[in-house]
């Protein structure tokens, strides 16, 4: 009797380890399918996402109730993706914030499109806390660099984050993805130590 208990607890629970990763394969490929509308600017119904997904409707809405939700989460993922840029174990601060700027830079000449239609959509405080963590990190990489003696003492994380926000909002500019790339080129120069 305990032997088939046992087994019968096994069995529980490799079903429901199944159903987590189908699950996490579910909502993943509800993201990468919101990234491709939301890139290209589609104007497609919310319940809609699911079949662009190969999902149900109530798998959508089980994971993203709102459409502002799944937003969110496709610009969470975008920051991640821009964050993880900044962290390689092999590199100095001072290589990770210049890995780190170039790659924002490229990131949005590549997905202006993107990064705009994210903006509309996704809420104050989830672009407010994305924010943080952009912040955070460049902050972490210039004490770090400072303290290695990479970056110059007298640089400041706002006044590289302002240049960032300045890249986004100039994407009107006709030359605007040649000066943000010179622009950050400018500024690793500016905040590096001879």
């Amino acid at each position: 009797m305990e032997i088939v208990s046992t087994c019968q607890n096994e069995v529980l629970v490799t079903e429901k380890k199944a159903m987590r990763a189908d699950a996490r394969l579910n909502r993943e490929a509800i993201v990468v399918a919101a990234r491709e509308v939301f890139e290209h600017d589609e104007n497609l119904r919310f319940d809609d996402f699911a079949a662009r997904a190969g999902v149900g409707v109530g798998t959508l809405y089980r994971h993203f109730p709102t459409r502002e939700a799944l937003a969110g989460a496709v610009y969470e993922e975008e920051v991640a993706g821009i964050c993880a840029q900044a962290r390689h174990p092999d590199r100095t601060a001072a290589e990770n914030l210049a890995t780190f700027l170039r790659a924002f830079a490229t990131y949005m000449v590549e997905h202006v499109a993107l990064a705009r239609a994210l903006a509309g959509a996704v809420d104050p405080t989830t672009q407010s806390q994305s924010g943080n963590e952009l912040e955070q990190i460049v902050g972490e990489l210039v004490a770090q660099g400072m303290s290695d003696g990479d970056i110059r003492s007298d640089t400041h994380p706002g006044a590289l984050m302002l240049v960032l926000h300045g890249i986004g909002s100039a994407s009107g500019r006709p030359d605007w993805a040649a000066e943000s790339r010179n622009a950050v080129e400018l500024l690793i120069r500016g905040f590096s130590t001879p």
